[in-house]
C-alpha cells in the first residue's frame, strides 16, 4: 500500500509501448508485366506511450515492386510508407489523427524528379454486428507533393466474415480510395479513385493470422513518373500479428 500511495497517479495512466503490430503481404499480378509481375509489403507499428486512452504511435511499411525487366526476378520499385499519429477510443470508435508520407523510388534506374507526398488527415474505425463487420473511414490533405499533384484524399474500408468454424473464417472486403488533384503538363487529370475487392480464408490464432486472398484491383499512377492505370487480378498471401 506504501508503494501504490508513493506511486504518482499519472504514472499509473501512463504505459510505455503497450502494443505491437507486424506484417507482410506478397501479391502475385494477373496479367503480369515484365516490370510488374510481383509485390510485396513488410512493415509493422508500434504505440510508443499510452496516456490515459490516447496512444501515440509509429507505422513503417516498404512496398517493393517486382518483375522480370532485366532478371528474372528484377526489383524495380521501393516505396516507403511512414505514419506518426495518436489515437483512442471514443465510444465504439477508434479516432485517429495521422501524418502520412509516401516516397517512391525507382531501383537500379534512372529517377530524374522526385515522386513523394505527405497527408495530414483523420481517420475512424469501429466493429458492427458484433465484430463481423469492420470499417475505416479517413479523409486527409497534402502538405507537401512532388510530381503528383495531389490534394485531398479520402478512404473507406469495409471488411465482413462470411463465414467462420474451426477451420478458419471466409471474408470479403472493399478497398477505396478516391484522390482530388491539380491538372498539370504530365498529369492532366482533376482526380481519380482507386479500388480493390478481396475475398478470401484467414486463420486466426490469437494475435496472429494467416490470409489466402484473390482480389481486383483497379489502381492508377504504378509506375512512377508516367500516368498508368492497371486493372487486374491479385493472388496473394498476408501474414500480420498484433499483441499488447
Amino acid at each position: 500500500m506504501t508503494a501504490a500511495l508513493a506511486t504518482p497517479a499519472n504514472a499509473q495512466s501512463r504505459t510505455v509501448f503497450p502494443d505491437l503490430s507486424l506484417r507482410f503481404t506478397a501479391i502475385r499480378y494477373a496479367p503480369s508485366e515484365p516490370t510488374l509481375g510481383w509485390g510485396g509489403w513488410i512493415g509493422g507499428g508500434a504505440g510508443l506511450v499510452r496516456i490515459l486512452d490516447t496512444t501515440a504511435y509509429v507505422g513503417a511499411d516498404l512496398e517493393t515492386v517486382i518483375g522480370s525487366e532485366r532478371r528474372a526476378f528484377d526489383a524495380n520499385q521501393a516505396n516507403y510508407h511512414l505514419e506518426v499519429g495518436a489515437r483512442r477510443p471514443i465510444g465504439p470508435l477508434e479516432a485517429t489523427v495521422f501524418f502520412h508520407h509516401v516516397s517512391r523510388h525507382a531501383v537500379d534506374r534512372p529517377k530524374p524528379a522526385a515522386v513523394d507526398w505527405n497527408v495530414l488527415g483523420v481517420r475512424v474505425a469501429g466493429r458492427l454486428r458484433g465484430g463481423a463487420l469492420r470499417y475505416e473511414l479517413g479523409a486527409g490533405h497534402t502538405t507537401l507533393i512532388s510530381l503528383v499533384d495531389y490534394r485531398w484524399e479520402l478512404r473507406a474500408r469495409v471488411e465482413g466474415d462470411l463465414a467462420t468454424g474451426p477451420w478458419g473464417q471466409a471474408y470479403a472486403g472493399v478497398d477505396a480510395r478516391a484522390v482530388t488533384t491539380r491538372p498539370s503538363t504530365l498529369f492532366d487529370r482533376r482526380g481519380f479513385v482507386d479500388l480493390t475487392v478481396e475475398g478470401g480464408m484467414r486463420w486466426p490464432r490469437g494475435g496472429r493470422h494467416l490470409d489466402l486472398f484473390v482480389a481486383f484491383e483497379h489502381r492508377n499512377d504504378v509506375l512512377l513518373e508516367t500516368p498508368s492505370v492497371r486493372n487486374r487480378a491479385l493472388l496473394g498471401l498476408r501474414i500480420g500479428y498484433q499483441g499488447s
